[in-house]
């Protein structure tokens, strides 16, 4: 029996182990803005949208685990820690921010699932010949970080996407039968 209790601490404790950083105002300017970029969320432990995104940011910090000295992904109880929450404008939960290595800001205002998460993407707009264009660039932790996640890509897509440059060697390619689908 003397060996069943270490056994079951370290069991507790590597079951309750996080990768997310817990910043309160005492460490985050030690942290955040010292080199490394990082995705911070503002929550309050009673806000049931920061329970739901609570096992999908612990993933996400899972997937980045492996580059602790390259990405940040932490959390301020934001509730608790009012200077901090006013210092960053947080007026709800759960509010993400990205922060780059020098401590500079923007807001996330994307998915909350994980791969919206670990694909952050912004929407510029644009003009094209006097249109008013929208763009979608993928920006995703990893191009502002240098940092690969070991999330798996999602598989190829079932179809081919043709264009002005593709259309005419797949679509009139006598060696293969072919649907075209114009949407």
């Amino acid at each position: 029996m003397l060996f069943s209790i270490p056994f079951l601490a370290v069991l507790v404790a590597s079951a309750t182990a996080s990768n997310v950083i817990e910043l309160t105002s005492a460490d985050f300017d030690s942290v955040i803005g010292k080199g490394k970029p990082g995705l911070v969320e503002f929550y309050a432990p009673w806000c049931g949208h920061c329970k739901n995104l609570a096992p999908t940011y612990e993933d996400l910090a899972d997937a980045f685990a492996g580059a602790k000295d390259k990405v940040v992904i932490a959390k301020v109880d934001a509730d608790s820690d009012k200077d901090l929450a006013h210092k960053y404008g947080i007026k709800g939960f759960p509010t993400l921010k990205w922060f780059d290595a020098k401590g500079e800001f923007e807001p996330y205002e994307s998915g909350r699932d994980l791969e919206s998460l670990a694909s952050l993407y912004v929407e510029p707009y644009l003009f094209l010949s006097g249109v008013l264009c929208q763009v979608i660039l993928f920006v995703s932790v990893t191009s502002k970080s240098g940092v690969k996640s070991s999330i798996k890509p999602p598989p190829p897509p079932p179809t081919t996407v043709l264009d002005v440059h593709n259309f005419d060697e797949v679509a009139l390619d006598d060696t293969k039968n072919v649907l075209v689908a114009f949407t």
